[in-house]
């Protein structure tokens, strides 16, 4: 069980303990009152009851805070992470198109890890947009895989550009 899971089974066991004391005090407190007639025993009676409930609140409420932060950095986390994949990618794209050439060696070995990592953090429309240009690129190396380095037509090299531009919610 991870640290968020183990918080958020904390912050439910002190909801349910938090009901439970209130229900008590509901349903007890006027009797346990009435049987102390008042007095100092009943203040320091009353002032416990609340003092409990008052801390069981605020654990529920810093637990709950807790796990709305590690929610937050965990988001934070993987946002950075696809920010830089998709950074890879365009990089990896633009050497491609800056020398007009995809290169069996560098290039084409290359890619196929760029979309494994994408599909283990990007969302569906990202891994569709660079599955479409993914392809682009393997049928143009296809077209004379016997180089070691196949050069990319102008009317491809428009074609990918457009690709990439109508694909831009990377």
């Amino acid at each position: 069980m991870n640290k968020l899971e183990e918080t958020r089974k904390k912050g439910t066991n002190t909801l349910i303990a938090l009901a439970i004391i209130a229900v008590a005090v509901y349903v007890g407190f006027t009797p346990l009152y009435e049987l102390i007639n008042g007095g100092v025993a009943g203040a320091v009676i009353g002032a416990s009851f609340g003092a409990i409930f008052v801390i069981i609140l605020t654990m529920y409420l810093l637990n709950k805070q807790t796990e709305i932060e590690q929610e937050s950095k965990k988001s934070e986390r993987i946002f950075d992470e696809k920010v830089k994949l998709y950074y890879d990618i365009y990089n990896e794209i633009e050497s491609m198109l800056e020398d007009g050439h995809i290169s069996k060696d560098e290039e084409m070995k290359k890619l196929p890890f760029v979309m494994a990592r994408l599909v283990t953090i990007g969302s569906d429309e990202v891994i569709k947009a660079f599955t479409d240009i993914f392809r682009l690129i393997v049928t143009i190396y296809k077209d004379d895989d016997t180089k070691d380095s196949v050069e990319i037509s102008p009317e491809k090299e428009g074609e990918m550009i457009l690709s990439i531009l109508k694909k831009n919610d990377f």
